[in-house]
């Protein structure tokens, strides 16, 4: 007999049958398609921001080595001629410059002959050494000019290095020496950040050559090796190597797949790329797979019981049951129609689905409870500012009722002072920043400690599209903090364990008393210290810095020197003080030794210095630099026998912009006039801002009017695209005002007010174009 004999053969049962088969194939379908949507996108997500982060490491590589060029120029461009003739006096020039030699590993130059004539580090200035022949050093005379060579190992210090090079003229216009500052790829501090934002706890991020020579590896067995030294082949390496920008998927050699990200960065042709693996990468989406197989399986066999029971009901029942079905889904009826009261399947069946729905809303609820039990605020915000979810801690903690809140802004909400107090950290949530952010705050009129973390909320297409965050009541933990702070140091005082170096001396300059701070930034022991000379303890190039002082020390003279010294985190900048221990006779018994820290203050007054020349609105060099670089140009040219010219440019009519669109609007259109100027010179030229909308820009190297009409003509167009003004286009023009350098006598002054001439009769002329000193 059959198999299919033993079934009923009722339409009854074949329907039902066909019914389940359906049910079970169309949920496992449309679940599995819709994980597969869910994983594409994810993945897009994942990508997406792993080369968002790699984008701005590769920006961040981008700005300090053009930060070290420029800082190598200003250094080659200051050398004196007595220095330059005689390069056995560059130590001392080099040495005060203390902010360049920091910057750089080691500091060298060599002759118009390839000759190594001073060494900064090594103080070797008679080491057989000539770069003759090498492309760094071939290009630097070619092209007079500074450039940043391929990677290579140092013959000086047997390290991985990059070299920057920059040419020092001589009276002629000839390049005399070549000055060369070389960048430890092994302990460079610019490659601290990119390693801090590794992808994920196994991933990591590496920087090759365009030519696949690896600068960058955490293998730093690796360094200047070719990619491909190790057997095998990555897909995703050679499409870098080929010119790909971007994220993708591949195996790497041993055949483990990963997200690769690739970023070549603009100042060198070298390629800054991330492997974030796809087995951590993916890990939750594959465990989600599974569980939504598992549960879209059992949900279809449910269905599938429950339509075998509603078809051996009358059919008019279960068509009415669909539509009450229909009109939940559709909002148009609440889950309560579906408790019916019938003694039979179709009443089974929509109860069912009644539990189904009260489970649902039911887990709904239980989240927001969740939520609700947290003792932190918690809340989503949109782009627009508004709040679309809020738990009850905003009824605890600031007395308003968190549905009312829903909709409204944080202005509306709360007022525009603490919107105001807020914005610098919303502003940095909604460019795709993570804030982290601690501060003072009232509840129920108690000073209250607050920590806040804002997240940004990405869309598929890696825009902000709204933010979660969440506030915590710190102060119990603060107020341990500064307890357990006064407790350690208290036992700092007791224990002698302060941040300074502090020792004592005899008559033989022999240590007597050493405190335990010599061990934690030198790593010698302080009991070992006790009966040696000075000279042994410190080392002889230190005690040679420290010899002369010491000496007056011990005549009775209380003296302070600075020198520096490396630890374990690098060079530090330390001040030591000595003074003298005196008898009652007059003479010296000792000299006590006291030692700080100076390298942050000293980091700190650099970074000073710097802001004073950079326009704080738009980021661009103000009035300041500009002098400064309009003077260094000017020198240039007459040395180099080389034109120039300057650009004095404004906004057309920017007066009305602020009058009408308010001051905000007006410094959006200053930013932006600025962006475009920066984005339509060359690398040689310089922008400034002066005042106001008023800015500058050096051209360098510019023969003759034509040509400095066609880069003025360029700058014009470019600024007459639209700008985006408080949400709305506008069109912005600009008048430009130009004169080429007259001749060897003129001043930086004569010059700008040549091309202020210019611009006014550029003005007179109608606007939106640009005029030449001298042409009428």
């Amino acid at each position: 007999m059959a198999v299919t004999a033993l079934f009923p053969r009722s339409l009854k049962f074949r329907l039902t049958g066909v019914v389940v088969l359906l049910v079970l194939a169309a949920t496992v379908v449309v679940t599995w398609v819709a994980l597969m949507l869910a994983e594409h996108d994810m993945k897009a997500i994942i990508g997406d921001q792993q080369y968002a982060l790699l984008s701005g490491a590769a920006a961040n590589i981008d700005e300090q080595l053009g930060a070290r060029r420029q800082m190598l120029a200003a250094l080659a461009e200051s050398v004196p001629d007595a220095v330059r003739d005689q390069p056995g006096r560059m130590q001392d020039f080099i040495d005060r410059h203390p902010t360049a030699r920091k910057a750089f590993y080691n500091l060298v130059v060599f002759d118009a002959k390839g000759e190594l004539v001073h060494d900064a580090r090594h103080h070797q200035t008679d080491a057989p050494l000539n770069v003759a022949g090498r492309q760094y050093f071939d290009d630097t005379l070619a092209l007079k000019a500074g450039v940043i060579s391929a990677p290579f190992r140092s013959q000086l210090s047997n390290m991985p290095v990059v070299l920057i090079t920059q040419p020092i003229f001589d009276q002629r216009g000839e390049v005399a020496l070549v000055l060369a500052g070389s960048i430890d790829l092994d302990n460079a501090t610019f490659f601290e950040q990119i390693s801090a934002q590794k992808p994920g706890k196994t991933g990591f991020i590496f920087i090759m050559t365009a030519d696949g020579i690896l600068v960058q590896h955490p293998t730093r067995a690796r360094l200047l090796q070719h990619i491909n030294a190790r057997a095998g082949h990555n897909d995703a390496t050679e499409m870098a190597l080929r010119g790909f920008e971007g994220w993708t998927e591949a195996n790497n050699k041993d055949g483990s797949p990963g997200i690769y990200s690739y970023k070549r960065l603009k100042s060198i042709n070298w390629i800054v790329g991330a492997r974030f693996p796809s087995d951590e990468a993916f890990a939750p989406m594959i465990a989600m797979r599974h569980q939504a197989l598992l549960a879209a399986t059992g949900f279809a066999a449910v269905a599938g019981a429950l339509a075998w029971l509603a078809i051996l009901t009358l059919l008019r029942p279960l068509g009415r049951l669909r539509r009450h079905i229909a009109d939940i889904r559709a909002g148009r009826a609440a889950i309560g129609v579906l408790q019916r009261r019938r003694r039979d399947e179709i009443g089974e069946l929509s109860t069912a689905f009644h539990e189904l729905m009260a489970e649902r809303e039911a887990a709904q609820e239980r989240t927001r409870m969740i939520a609700d039990s947290m003792p932190a605020l918690i809340a989503y915000l949109d782009r627009d500012l508004r709040y679309r979810f809020t738990n009850a801690h905003f009824r605890e903690m600031m007395q308003v009722e968190p549905d009312s809140m829903l909709g409204k802004t944080v202005a509306e909400t709360f007022g525009e002072p603490f919107y105001q107090m807020l914005k610098e950290k919303l502003d940095a949530v909604l460019r795709g920043e993570r804030v982290h952010y601690e501060r003072e705050g009232v509840n129920q009129g108690r000073v209250v400690q607050l920590m806040g973390d804002m997240l940004p909320d990405f869309g598929s297409d890696g825009s902000v599209v709204g933010m979660y965050l969440m506030v915590m009541d710190i102060t119990e933990r603060k107020n341990a903090e500064l307890t357990q702070a006064a407790s350690e140091q208290r036992l700092k005082l007791l224990t002698d364990n302060l941040p300074v170096l502090i020792s004592y001396l005899d008559g033989e300059r022999r240590f007597r008393f050493v405190n335990a701070t010599f061990r934690q930034w030198f790593g010698l022991d302080p009991a070992r210290l006790i009966g040696q000379h000075l000279f042994d303890g410190i080392g002889a190039e230190h005690y040679r810095n420290a010899e002369q002082h010491l000496d007056q020390a011990y005549r009775g003279r209380r003296v302070t020197y600075e020198l520096k010294a490396r630890m374990a985190d690098g060079i530090h900048t330390l001040e030591t003080t000595f003074v003298p221990d005196q008898r009652a006779d007059g003479s010296v018994a000792g000299v006590y030794s006291l030692t700080h820290d100076t390298t942050r203050m000293k980091e700190i007054e650099e970074r000073l210095i710097q802001l004073a020349r950079v326009d704080t609105l738009t980021g661009i060099a103000n009035r300041l630099m500009f002098e400064e670089i309009l003077q260094l140009a000017l020198g240039r040219a007459r040395r180099n026998r080389q034109p120039m010219a300057l650009a004095y440019l404004d906004i057309d009519n920017f007066k009305t912009i602020n009058d009408t669109l308010g001051h905000g609007a007006g410094d959006e259109v200053l930013k932006e006039f600025a962006a475009r100027l920066v984005g339509n010179v060359r690398a040689t030229d310089t922008v400034a801002r002066l005042a106001g909308d008023e800015f500058v820009i050096i051209y360098e190297q510019v023969h003759n009017g034509d040509e400095a009409l066609r880069l003025a003509a360029k700058i014009v167009e470019a600024v007459r695209c639209d700008f985006c003004v408080a949400g709305a286009p506008m069109r912005i023009t600009t008048s430009i005002g130009i004169a080429l350098r007259d001749n060897d006598d003129e001043t930086p002054a004569a010059l700008v007010a040549r091309a202020d001439a210019a611009l006014y009769r550029a003005k007179r002329d109608g606007r939106d174009g640009y005029a030449l000193d001298g042409m009428a």
